[in-house]
């Protein structure tokens, strides 16, 4: 991410934030990384660990809102069915590690392909159960649709960029209460080589359309991922 990226991002989130007043926004950096083992049936297991660090947030004491410290560390692990050369069924484990609300997840998961020309589409399906010490459970359904373009060709060869557009909503229950939150994210990826990309990324959310304390979240994010 260029230094003109990076300012341009700091001054949108600052103006952002001013109309956002009423409502929880944060933002911060977002790095991910990942690593994919293909078995010899033809199945993967995948690690991935994710790490939130909050810099920016509206509190209403213009003296708190410029920050660094950590939000949250996320740890999971896939075990990955391929069904198809298209489609994969998943099963994760997910551990988090949050302030005062450490958590455990179990996920299954479907994912399908959708090949084109010049693009394809992802489709992902996921159910989760989340597990907080003294809370209810909570259970959630989440799909998310996302185009992936090369940026030269019709194939992203080793070297080169792509794009990647998506969004995942996500619906959940807890003890009655109906909840919302939507994903938006903006991808500009490069593959190294056929084992190693790196992927920048403007990370949108937002939840609570529900209930009281509607929040947004901008994250910028930087993932790294290696396969073999």
């Amino acid at each position: 991410m260029g230094k003109g990226t990076f300012f341009f991002l700091i001054s949108f989130l600052i103006a952002f934030s001013s109309l956002a007043q009423d409502q929880v926004f944060f933002t911060g950096f977002f790095p991910e990384a990942a690593i994919t083992k293909k078995l010899s049936n033809g199945n993967k297991v995948n690690f991935k660990v994710e790490n939130q660090e909050i810099i920016f947030r509206n509190f209403e004491n213009p003296e708190d809102r410029w920050q660094f410290r950590h939000y949250r560390t996320d740890l999971m692990a896939f075990y990955d069915w391929k069904l198809s050369p298209l489609s994969s069924m998943a099963l994760g484990l997910f551990y988090r590690v949050q302030d005062g609300s450490n958590a455990y997840r179990i996920i299954q998961q479907f994912a399908t392909l959708d090949r084109f020309r010049r693009f394809r589409i992802g489709h992902r399906f996921r159910l989760d159960q989340t597990f907080i010490p003294n809370d209810a459970v909570e259970y959630r359904f989440r799909y998310r649709l996302a185009m992936d373009i090369p940026l030269r060709g019709d194939e992203v060869d080793p070297g080169e960029n792509y794009l990647v557009i998506s969004s995942e909503p996500i619906f959940g229950l807890q003890e009655k209460e109906f909840g919302l939150e939507n994903r938006f994210v903006v991808t500009l990826g490069k593959l190294i080589n056929p084992q190693q990309k790196i992927e920048y990324s403007v990370d949108y959310r937002t939840d609570g359309f529900f209930q009281e304390g509607f929040r947004t979240r901008l994250w910028a994010k930087i993932g790294y991922f290696y396969n073999f």
